[in-house]
């Protein structure tokens, strides 16, 4: 686990750890390795995140034999390894004879709630290591272990919520979100009622991927379950809390309560710059600058987070995830051909990126681009909140012309969906002039509760087409960052330099300067020369 997963269940174990610990030195000294195991499977968590590094010197003098026999002792050692920025590679190696020999036919008999502690921390290792294909079929088969355990076994297992929760991350983060929600129902399940209670990680997660999907419904549900159940403040913004937290601020968003969705990412208390859920938090902020109407400053706060995360924020899946993010603030900043870069390079395949591209072909005056990608969009599956978001894009396409009977049944699935969902923010992922057009044909069909019933206003601007640089003009801009000679200019793109001349004015004309260096540091600025891959 990462140190903010250990930091998180830290604070509800002190007195068991102890004793999990001492029971683990008592048996490490007769070199009783059955009792070693039998101590690390009472005190799983706690002997992590309380006692990582006196369990570690004590579990250092196992030979690898006892690991191999013993491979819950490999696997505890390799998860305080991984905590430790700098030994992963050992840790991998301890992951490794840990699940060999959990394998290995002659430990067809291991103690199955070994089993089951192995593989779920085996999910975990794979999840925090980047490698999610492997973290997904381990946390299936740790599921499967979890699910085959009996009362009895049940009964004897301190952590098993927790177990489960850790189980289900593997299985958000691998993309298996319907397994995931199930997961943490089971963790829920098994969860107690009364204080101390563990397992709150599977509520927290299970509202903010509510939240996250759009279904404010469920989300709301789970929220006020964390407000008032046996858990205490410190649960809910420690590393478990973290998805609670989230939900809390994107509910309030839906509100467009600002302020309260900042006190929500305020009172979370954790590491940014080793967060495992760095990346929903960097969403989420950007939300809350968005809605507050401060698109340049959310813009800046998400590229701090990124750099503070290092190679991790510049890697293919954060730009992939970070892509609708970085395009909506575009976007709010009147820099569509920016967005357009940032959808075309980081947008991984699927039906956000289709959406996210229509949103940035209505904000570039091409409605028929931008209706065809809402139809590869909605022939695939999709969450209500991706829904909601395809639906007023469609709406605001269909009210640029007269009225028909597809636009009006437009209109009338978008309120009927945002009425179920109690969403707000779709309808206003526009550009402003889309947006008043929308909701005056929301309250003409029947849904003036919807647009009435919070401060609903436009968070995209609106671009005028006359300032939008067409692809000649990118080109030339593109040559302008190379050289300033016309000539060149005009060579590399086979036109005359008359030609340029003309393109040239009228791109200094768009971006609102009147030399090369200037137009250079607008187009940079604007991320209008992105490469695209």
């Amino acid at each position: 686990m990462s140190e903010n997963a250990n930091r998180g269940i830290a604070s509800e174990h002190t007195s068991s750890g102890r004793d999990s610990l001492d029971a683990l030195k008592a048996a490490v000294d007769r070199t009783d390795w059955e009792a070693a195991s039998a101590a690390v499977r009472s005190g799983w968590f706690p002997l992590v995140s309380e006692h990582g590094e006196a369990t570690r010197v004590l579990l250092e003098r196992a030979p690898v034999p006892a690991l191999r026999s013993q491979p819950l002792l490999a696997m505890m050692l390799g998860l305080i390894y991984n905590t430790m920025g700098y030994h992963r590679v050992r840790a991998l190696r301890y992951f490794v004879i840990a699940v060999r020999a959990a394998r290995a036919p002659r430990n067809l008999t291991l103690n199955p709630v070994d089993r089951a502690l192995i593989r779920s921390a085996e999910a975990a290792a794979y999840r925090l290591l980047g490698r999610l294909g492997m973290a997904a079929k381990a946390a299936q088969a740790a599921v499967e272990a979890l699910d085959r355990l009996s009362d009895e076994e049940r009964s004897g297992v301190r952590d098993l919520p927790r177990m489960y929760a850790q189980v289900g991350i593997s299985l958000y983060y691998s993309g298996d979100t319907d397994r995931a929600l199930e997961t943490f129902a089971k963790g829920l399940a098994e969860t107690p009622t009364t204080p101390p209670s563990s397992g709150f990680g599977n509520l927290a997660m299970t509202a903010g991927i509510h939240a996250f999907q759009g279904e404010l419904p469920e989300a709301r549900a789970a929220v006020e379950y964390a407000r008032i159940g046996p858990w205490n403040d410190r649960q809910r913004s420690m590393y478990t809390g973290t998805f609670y937290r989230l939900a809390e601020a994107v509910l309030a968003l839906e509100a467009f309560d600002a302020a309260a969705a900042r006190a929500h990412l305020d009172a979370l208390v954790h590491d940014r710059k080793t967060i495992e859920h760095w990346i929903a938090e960097a969403e989420v902020e950007a939300a809350v600058g968005l809605v507050e109407g401060q698109p340049g400053k959310a813009l800046a706060g998400l590229e701090a987070y990124v750099s503070l995360r290092g190679a991790e924020g510049r890697s293919a899946t954060a730009r992939g995830r970070l892509a609708r993010t970085r395009s909506l603030l575009q976007l709010a900043l009147g820099n569509p051909d920016a967005a357009a870069a940032i959808v075309e390079r980081d947008a991984p395949p699927g039906p956000l990126r289709h959406i996210e591209q229509a949103r940035v072909d209505l904000s570039l005056e091409r409605t028929g681009s931008a209706l065809n990608q809402l139809k590869l969009a909605t022939a695939q599956h999709l969450t209500p909140r991706a829904a909601a978001e395809a639906a007023a894009l469609e709406a605001a396409i269909l009210t640029r012309f007269p009225p028909t009977a597809r636009s009006r049944g437009v209109v009338d699935h978008l309120g009927a969906l945002l009425e179920r969902t109690e969403q707000r923010l779709a309808v206003t992922l526009l550009p402003s002039s889309d947006f008043t057009r929308v909701t005056d044909a929301l309250r003409h069909a029947g849904y003036s509760d919807l647009v009435e019933s919070a401060p609903l206003r436009a968070l995209l601007t609106s671009r005028g087409p006359d300032l939008l640089l067409s692809s000649r003009e990118l080109a030339v801009l593109a040559r302008l960052l190379e050289t300033g000679s016309i000539a060149e200019i005009a060579s590399a793109l086979v036109v005359s330099s008359n030609t340029v001349k003309t393109q040239l004015r009228s791109i200094y004309r768009k971006l609102g300067v009147t030399n090369r260096e200037d137009a250079i540091a607008v187009a940079l600025d604007r991320h209008l020369l992105v490469e695209r891959d």
